[in-house]
């Protein structure tokens, strides 16, 4: 079923005649009737009882009205709102997998005051995914780790994300206000399974910071 037959079907149904509604859409009355002809074919019923110079909807050819005007409506409406994609810039952007949801949903409704317009495509990705995603385009921005990636022309400090440690009440370490890594030697951990915080933490000194990076 193509748009145009549900045009024409239209157009004949409200002119109840083949010849106005040819001349209302200024196609010629064969291709008018080739067009209903397929489309009747394609659905397996008659929408038309012809004969005479009016022609009248069967009972499938008023169902079908309805549901056909609801198809052009649909399709209107949708043109229309596309139209409204092309003044809209688009954001593609990647995050770490392991970045906090609430700073996230912060920075992104930070820039959406801002810029309100603007469609956010969002990635998620591993340090290497987002390295790769910056280098073919595929991205605009990432949302990495200085611990990757050192500040540069192209890359802006966002916020500091500070590392806790979960322990038993009876761990030795559980009344520290603070610890060093080294602490941890030989301790037995649950960790995430390719974190990438993780990776980072024998150089990190206590906050893991994320800053904004894009590929020149």
């Amino acid at each position: 079923m193509d748009l145009y037959q549900i045009r024409y079907f239209l157009a004949i149904a409200e002119t109840s005649n083949f010849t106005k509604a040819a001349e209302r859409l200024y196609v010629s009355q064969p291709s008018l009737s080739a067009g209903i002809k397929k489309l009747e074919q394609e659905l397996g019923v008659s929408l038309f009882e012809r004969g005479g110079r009016r022609v009248i909807l069967t009972q499938a050819g008023q169902y079908f009205q309805e549901k056909a005007q609801i198809i052009l409506k649909e399709y209107q409406s949708i043109l229309y709102e596309l139209k409204g994609f092309k003044d809209k810039p688009l954001l593609k952007l990647g995050t770490l997998n392991t970045i906090r949801i609430c700073s996230l949903a912060s920075l992104m409704r930070a820039f959406r005051d801002e810029h309100p317009n603007t469609i956010i495509e969002l990635r998620n990705g591993s340090l290497e995914q987002l390295d790769e995603w910056l280098e073919q385009g595929e991205i605009d921005l990432a949302v990495t780790s200085f611990l990757r990636t050192e500040p540069s022309k192209t890359a802006l400090p966002l916020l500091e994300q500070r590392l806790s440690l979960a322990v038993p009440p009876s761990h030795p370490l559980m009344h520290r206000s603070s610890i060093n890594l080294k602490d941890l030697d030989e301790q037995l951990y649950i960790t995430r399974i390719h974190c990438e915080i993780w990776r980072t933490l024998p150089t990190c000194l206590g906050t893991l910071a994320l800053l904004l990076a894009w590929f020149v």
